[in-house]
């Protein structure tokens, strides 16, 4: 009897030195993995930010385009410009 609890005793001490063994030998490991892990997350969540204001942009964009395929549209943007129609005299206001 005393020697089966002497090799549990003993068994028990390998048991502890390898877990603690395995701890300081992954703890660098997980730790670096977690970082990794979190820049990736964060990058992720930028790039998902960018993704979203550059599919705003082309709607803006599409829209834009849309309405400069109109007659319409096409003399808004001109007159944006400051340009006019024949015979057409621009309005001057004196100070």
């Amino acid at each position: 009897m005393a020697r089966t609890g002497r090799s549990y005793r003993t068994w028990s001490v390998v048991l502890w030195l390898f877990a603690i063994w395995l701890t300081v030998h992954t703890t660098p490991r997980t730790v670096r993995l977690l970082d990794q892990w979190r820049q990736t997350r964060a990058e992720t969540h930028q790039l998902q930010r960018e993704l979203e204001a550059l599919r705003q942009q082309e709607q803006t964009l599409r829209a834009q385009l849309e309405r400069a395929r109109t007659d319409l549209g096409r003399e808004s943007l001109a007159r944006q410009r400051g340009w006019l129609r024949k015979g057409e005299q621009p309005l001057r206001l004196n100070p």
